[in-house]
């Protein structure tokens, strides 16, 4: 079976470990000191600013001596180590500080980067051509089109956004050629489209007054219900649109649940290696150790089960969610799901 499984990580310690389990390739950030001098907690690198001790271990490395111990195992076993840089945009003054700081990942031998802005995307190919650039789903890259720009723009993959149903990304696989597509398939969901968040999250949990985290809470975490306005379409447009109730269906869910309450997608898992993806991602760089080598040791068994016994879809299904149920200890439910028609056929 030829799909990866990107596995998050933020200390060498990890690396061994999660390799031993089946990690195919791995991704992780980085927070130098001197960022933080220079820019308050709200100010993001990589998307991951929350570093409280209380709620996670951090989602960083902190030093380039530490990404480069990481490269160096990973790359002993030939698993590649991408770096997050994946802010929706910089300002023309952070370039100084993150041309640098790219040099530096360079030096340190990262296989490439986890990119959302577009500037920063063509200033890392013009200073190293060999880079693999893997656009982050703050690309939104919601159809084959969008893939395609990103493709002759050079970036060598596209990670699809969470909120494209299993439908969409098959469309958008049959109609993606000369690109790697990923697909997310495990922990942390987001009701909306991430891609266009503004919001800083985790800022409630640095608040001490208990009365006052009310005030700091996210306003994307409002519960919220979708619909569609058919009118002025032909009833085959209508009937089509209304199809996908189901992916609907789904974000109303999520909107009602903590983005972190466990989502998973891996009956997909099938369905992705059929469409020819390259890759899924877990989500989680600030997730203990443990919890991350349970996630890889999970998709790997079904990763082999798949090549060893070349089930059919629906032994698959089932299968799969068996080993869920023994290794998370919690049931297939729907609304956890981030595929949900495979519910359709399973």
């Amino acid at each position: 079976m030829r799909i990866q499984i990107l596995s998050p990580l933020n200390s060498p310690d990890e690396v061994l470990f999660l390799i031993e389990q089946g990690a195919g390739a791995f991704y992780c950030g980085l927070m130098p000191a001197k960022w933080r001098q220079n820019y308050t907690v709200t100010a993001s690198l990589n998307r991951r600013q929350e570093d409280n001790p209380i709620i996670c271990t951090s989602p960083h490395m902190t030093t380039f001596e530490e990404l480069e111990k990481s490269v160096r195992l990973a790359k002993k076993r030939s698993v590649p180590v991408f770096l997050t840089l994946n802010e929706h945009y910089y300002s023309n003054p952070q370039y100084a500080f993150l041309t640098k700081y790219v040099e530096s990942a360079l030096k340190a031998g990262v296989t490439g980067f986890i990119v959302g802005d577009i500037g920063m995307m063509i200033t890392i190919l013009e200073m190293d051509k060999s880079a693999k650039i893997h656009v982050s789903t703050a690309g939104t890259a919601f159809n084959s089109e969008s893939v395609l720009f990103y493709r002759d723009l050079g970036a060598s993959r596209v990670i699809l956004p969470r909120h494209l149903s299993l439908e969409e990304i098959g469309e958008i696989a049959e109609n993606s050629k000369d690109i790697e597509l990923e697909a997310f398939i495990l922990n942390s969901r987001c009701a909306n489209v991430d891609g266009f968040c503004t919001f800083q999250h985790g800022l409630a949990d640095f608040i001490p007054e208990q009365d006052q985290k009310k005030n700091f809470e996210n306003a994307c975490m409002v519960l919220y219900n979708i619909s569609a306005d058919v009118r002025g379409v032909s009833e085959e447009e209508a009937e089509e649109i209304l199809e996908k109730k189901i992916s609907w269906e789904r974000q109303h869910f999520w909107s009602a649940m903590h983005i972190d309450d466990r989502p998973c997608g891996a009956c997909a898992l099938y369905d992705f290696e059929e469409m020819g993806l390259a890759g899924v991602k877990i989500v989680g760089r600030q997730n203990k150790t443990e919890k991350k080598i349970k996630d890889v040791k999970f998709l790997n068994k079904l990763k082999k089960y798949i090549k060893e016994e070349k089930p059919s879809k629906q032994e698959y299904r089932k299968y799969c969610k068996e080993i869920y149920q023994q290794m998370y200890d919690s049931p297939c439910l729907i609304f956890k799901c981030y595929y949900p028609s495979v519910m359709e056929i399973s």
